[in-house]
């Protein structure tokens, strides 16, 4: 028997309510992108009465209107399930005009060509000390490498003390492949606390710390002042759950498919200066991110009435799977973009576009770079069953692969 339907609000039409619950649903964890795929036919806005309920976009203009109108979507409220005053991440918890001011420490300073000028030779070198730990011909990529090399090149930037990546990857698990919103909650709290703790440390002697990023956080200036501190702290949180789990999830898919496909691996190989633009078609097939935004006030959007307060899910891998936008969508074409390479929506659109992009798209292509040459004949481990984790963001849970010594 079905589990009775959880209520659904008045302003919600019978018509437009189907079950989707992106933390949980099995199907996710067997083939997500199929499943996803499945959302060409669906309506291009429907109510989903799962996880509090919430209205889920459908296709990749109404996404991308979605991540660009602060106006009707506010980003105040990120969390799905809603967290009830949730702590800020800035600059991603505000709207326009404030979040301009925000956004440019980290465009300028925090991203900045000074801020990640070894953010290059640190990645490559991590790249290829994880790579020499490996066994002869085999690893267990997400553990081994997918989840090591994005922690270990932030906290070298950020000036953290390597000895607590583990305990970061525990409190980045739960933020992202939280089940409950108890979970979550839980996450956040851990990292907001060893965020706090580490930034008291280091105020005692901001020289003391070589982090290019660090450096570049005390440095900032907005309205002309130095930050506060619960400014500081609300901006390394976003630093540290904004990118570090989303680089590793992306990691797992794209060497998954690549395993999966020697004929795609062995063009990379060949072609290096191919890999920019397939790295642009690989985010486009295997978005990950289900980004939150809150209805800002009552409206009617596309034949859809929201009331304020409703939650609202602006999912890349739906994006990046709608077949309107996408013909053929679940094909990988390294070609697909032309000249001009494939546009997506994988770091989000508008005001809030990820200004971490650069720092996720360098650690993917070194990735890309070092591994593929040294991994001949790559391939899944014979008889390796693998599942999806499921949450705000989609991510492998394992992935055992073997290549030719």
């Amino acid at each position: 028997m079905n589990a009775p339907l959880p209520a659904v609000p008045s302003h919600v039409p019978p018509e437009r309510v189907i079950r989707f619950d992106f933390r949980n649903d099995p199907e996710l964890r067997s083939d997500p992108w199929r499943y996803l795929a499945a959302m060409n036919d669906r309506p291009d806005i429907f109510f989903s009465p799962d996880l509090g309920g919430y209205w889920v976009v459908t296709r990749a203009a109404l996404i991308e209107e979605v991540f660009s109108r602060h106006d009707l979507f506010t980003a105040t409220s990120l969390a799905i399930p809603k967290i009830e005053n949730p702590a800020p991440l800035l600059p991603n918890s505000l709207d326009p005009p404030e979040h301009t001011k925000y956004r440019k420490i980290f465009t300028q300073n925090l991203f900045s060509p000074r801020a990640l000028a070894s953010l290059e030779r640190d990645s490559r070198a991590k790249a290829r000390e994880l790579y020499a730990a490996f066994a002869p011909g085999r690893c267990e990529f997400v553990h081994d490498f997918a989840y090591k090399l994005p922690i270990d090149v932030f906290l070298l930037l950020m000036g953290f003390d390597p000895a607590r990546r583990d305990d970061c990857i525990g409190w980045i698990y739960d933020i992202f492949r939280g089940r409950t919103l108890e979970e979550t909650t839980r996450g956040f709290a851990d990292a907001q606390a060893f965020v706090s703790e580490w930034l008291q440390a280091q105020l005692l002697d901001p020289e003391a710390n070589t982090g290019g990023m660090f450096r570049a956080l005390h440095r900032s200036r907005v309205d002309g002042r130095p930050l506060t501190f619960a400014e500081m702290h609300a901006m390394t949180m976003m630093l540290f759950t904004g990118g570090l789990d989303t680089i590793t999830s992306q990691m797992t898919h794209i060497m998954r498919f690549l395993a999966e496909n020697p004929g795609h691996a062995e063009t990379l190989v060949a072609q290096p200066d191919l890999i920019p633009a397939a790295l642009e078609e690989m985010l486009r097939r295997f978005g990950i991110s289900h980004i939150g935004r809150m209805a800002a006030k009552d409206f009617e959007y596309h034949g859809v009435r929201f009331k304020a307060g409703d939650p609202v899910v602006a999912s890349t891998p739906i994006s990046g799977l709608d077949a309107r936008a996408f013909p053929d969508p679940l094909t990988v074409d390294f070609g697909r973009g032309g000249e001009r390479r494939v546009k997506h929506l994988g770091f989000g659109a508008g005001p809030h576009l990820c200004p971490g992009a650069f720092f996720a798209r360098t650690q993917l292509r070194v990735m890309l770079e070092e591994l593929l040459p040294r991994m001949p004949q790559l391939r899944l481990a014979p008889g390796a069953v693998i599942e999806t984790l499921t949450g705000a963001t989609l991510m492998l849970k394992a992935l055992p692969l073997t290549w030719a010594q």
